[in-house]
């Protein structure tokens, strides 16, 4: 499978933000609050604002697991859900299929670095995100990592019929 490193994005990279959201968005639509055909419609100059904006903020983060080639293989994103900064998402979680449920546990090292940038940089006391009911998958992965369901539900703007899930990191920070 080669080398990959996992580490923050560089503002410079968002041809390869581009590349592998629109790839994230045509596997598992369900998995994300955008749609393939609006973010391929965006610029370049959009895509370039996006990644100076998560590669340089200090409330929210992109990191990627890229190769040695450069291409990213996989995503996770944190942002500051509050002006406090108590509470922290994880959003665009994403792995290319062909690391999936391998033994480099792509998904967990992505979660093991935006999970400790939220709580060194950001000063995190609670991670969550929110995933697709329908997307079990997903749902699967992060219940293995240690989030669990809070009971708390709000309804899919895209998918529909269904209901964004919210789960909280229930491993002590």
């Amino acid at each position: 499978m080669g080398m990959f490193e996992v580490r923050r994005v560089r503002a410079d990279e968002w041809r390869q933000i581009r590349e592998i959201r629109l790839e994230a968005l045509k596997d598992t639509p369900i998995g994300f609050g955008e749609c393939y055909e609006d973010a391929l419609a965006k610029g370049d100059e959009a895509w370039r604002e996006q990644a100076r904006k998560v590669a340089e903020s200090e409330a929210a983060a992109l990191f990627v697991a890229a190769r040695e080639s450069g291409r990213f293989v996989g995503t996770a994103g944190v942002f500051a859900a509050e002006a406090s900064g108590r509470e922290f998402v994880l959003y665009s979680v994403y792995v290319t299929p062909e690391f999936r449920g391998t033994e480099l546990c792509m998904a967990g090292r992505l979660f093991d670095v935006a999970i400790s940038w939220a709580r060194v940089i950001g000063g995190a006391e609670i991670i969550s995100l929110e995933v697709h009911e329908r997307n079990e998958r997903a749902r699967a992965f992060y219940r293995r990592y240690g989030f669990v369901e809070t009971g708390a539900a709000r309804p899919a703007k895209l998918h529909k019929p269904g209901s964004l899930i919210v789960m909280r990191y229930d491993r002590t920070l």
